[in-house]
């Protein structure tokens, strides 16, 4: 398995969202995507990777903020964040 990594900045605030994949499978996760869902899956469609999921490391906004968009376009699970910090994920969608 050869790793590849690209960081996405999103928003007018440039958070960082990372895209990990195998690039011999092409498939690959999305690290806390802060909002512009659009620009995440152009991105996605454009690199021609199969999202298998999106890891969110904590609750806040801009960690989160385009999770929701994601999982309902492509079908994939939301893999945290610590149980801890779900009242925040609650109060984006």
């Amino acid at each position: 398995m050869t790793l590849s990594l690209r960081i996405l900045p999103v928003t007018p605030l440039a958070q960082n969202t990372s895209l990990l994949w195998d690039k011999e499978s092409l498939q690959g996760v999305l690290i806390d995507p802060g909002g512009e869902s659009d620009k995440l899956l152009e991105a996605l469609r454009v690199l021609k990777i199969d999202l298998q999921a999106i890891w969110i490391t904590h609750g806040h906004l801009d960690h989160a903020g385009g999770a929701e968009d994601i999982k309902d376009a492509l079908g994939v699970p939301i893999i945290g964040p610590h149980q801890d910090d779900q009242f925040w994920m609650d109060r984006i969608s």
